[in-house]
């Protein structure tokens, strides 16, 4: 028998926990699913014979070592900085490791002594990082071996609410980590675009997104993700001159969502003394200039963000409620910490919602002297409000992988990543037979986008 640990039972893991089952029978795994939350975990184990719940902390080390011990193989869907801590344990008692986040320096400190154990840490396999690595290469090497020349790359990916249940002024609902998505872009982003190195700064990273239109679908809005241009020689596209990989949003997002970036109140590397005897519309105060002949503090902060009073974004700003009287509840919290308490209630993925994954990818490349594309794309919603597409495009990328590695389909050992073949092409096979499939075209163009 196999010991499958699954680190983790939140928003994302639902898909992953109901594979694991569904085949543990099949391949004689006993699976067990440790969380903070255990009656969370009982619930989406659903008394399954082969199912154990049981508490588990990451940050209690000792815990942690308790449970992975006996583990053959860890699924750690973890906090991102939480996931090295899990495979150094593992890395001990020679156990493997597959990850949906990226990878940590720490992480892929442990490829060689992985290596010499026999041991696979697989890590972004998940949808973004993860479906969108996979396909990108599989449509790089596809290119490649028809003697194509990359000239530009660039992929873009948005977990946001299907249409049918967009219905708040702001376009988005939780439907993952949503402290990642208050402190999205805070490292700015970098990417190449015609040769040339580019850099966005946080502040002004949500200012001026791009209009993508996904064919057959509609249009989104898309700011830049990260660190782009060191996936170029992860991807070997050591010389192309574009590479970008973005995040998508329904447009009018990134405008307003810029406006707490310029207000101050995504930072999450200070604390409000006594934010606990605090009112959000005192908060808020805090970083505006103090009023003048009877200015209301409402159009204070129009006028501060130089926004129309009373204008549609001011009526979106307005409506998350936080120049509300509302008390902070939060002890000494950092900005981005208060602002996520209250956009917990007002961005909240309710029962009845259905939400979507949104992928694009296109790419620029020469053959036999002629200019072509290649385009990429999937809309894929969820099933219902458990088993949601960031669920499914998450959890179920992570647990066939892992499912592979059990059974001796991925050999390859140390610290690895889904852009090689041997766990792409499979991973993606078996994704398209679970309904999670991009449709893609290419097409003879005239002039490049990007000159």
């Amino acid at each position: 028998m196999k010991n499958v640990l699954i680190c983790g039972a939140g928003m994302s893991a639902t898909d992953l926990i109901s594979y694991m089952l569904k085949h543990a029978e099949e391949y004689n795994w006993q699976v067990t699913v440790g969380d903070i939350a255990v009656e969370t975990a009982k619930r989406k184990i659903g008394g399954h014979p082969r199912g154990k719940a049981v508490y588990f902390d990451c940050y209690d080390d000792a815990l942690m070592e308790r449970y992975i011990k006996d583990a053959d193989i860890v699924i750690s869907l973890l906090p991102p900085g939480m996931h090295a801590a899990a495979a150094k344990i593992a890395l001990q008692y020679k156990a493997h490791v597959v990850t949906a986040s990226y990878a940590s320096e720490e992480m892929i400190a442990m490829h060689e002594e992985a290596k010499e154990k026999g041991l696979t840490f697989l890590n972004e396999m998940g949808a973004d990082p993860g479906i969108d690595h996979m396909n990108g290469m599989r449509s790089i090497d596809a290119i490649k071996k028809k003697g194509g020349e990359l000239l530009a790359f660039t992929s873009y990916c948005g977990s946001l609410m299907a249409p049918e249940s967009n219905d708040n002024p702001w376009g988005y609902k939780f439907t993952w980590s949503p402290m990642n998505v208050i402190t999205a872009g805070s490292a700015g982003a970098c990417y190449y675009k015609n040769g040339n190195f580019r850099c966005i700064p946080y502040h002004t990273l949500f200012a001026d997104p791009k209009v993508i239109s996904v064919p057959g679908f509609r249009e989104f809005e898309a700011y830049e993700n990260r660190d782009s241009a060191s996936f170029r020689k992860k991807y070997k596209l050591h010389d192309i001159p574009t590479f970008i990989r973005a995040t998508l949003r329904y447009p009018g997002f990134c405008e307003a969502w810029n406006m707490l970036i310029q207000l101050g109140l995504t930072a999450n590397n200070y604390n409000i003394e006594g934010s606990e005897n605090m009112t959000y519309r005192q908060w808020v105060a805090s970083y505006l200039p103090e009023a003048e002949d009877d200015i209301s503090l409402e159009n204070i902060l129009a006028d501060r963000l130089q926004i129309e009073r009373g204008g549609p974004l001011h009526k979106k700003l307005l409506w998350t409620e936080m120049l509300s009287d509302r008390p902070i509840k939060r002890v000494h919290g950092t900005p981005a910490e208060i602002l996520l308490d209250l956009l917990l209630e007002k961005l909240k993925f309710n029962e009845g919602d259905t939400d979507m994954l949104v992928f694009y990818e296109r790419i620029e490349y020469k053959l036999k002297g002629e200019l072509f594309e290649h385009v990429s794309h999937m809309v894929t919603k969820g099933v219902d409000h458990w088993h949601t597409a960031i669920s499914r495009t998450v959890g179920l990328p992570a647990a066939i992988s892992a499912k592979m590695i059990l059974n001796g389909e991925i050999t390859s050992r140390g610290v690895l990543f889904p852009w090689v073949a041997e766990v792409y092409d499979p991973v993606l096979d078996e994704l398209a037979e679970l309904g999670i499939a991009y449709s893609s075209y290419d097409t003879k163009i005239k002039y490049s986008q990007y000159h």
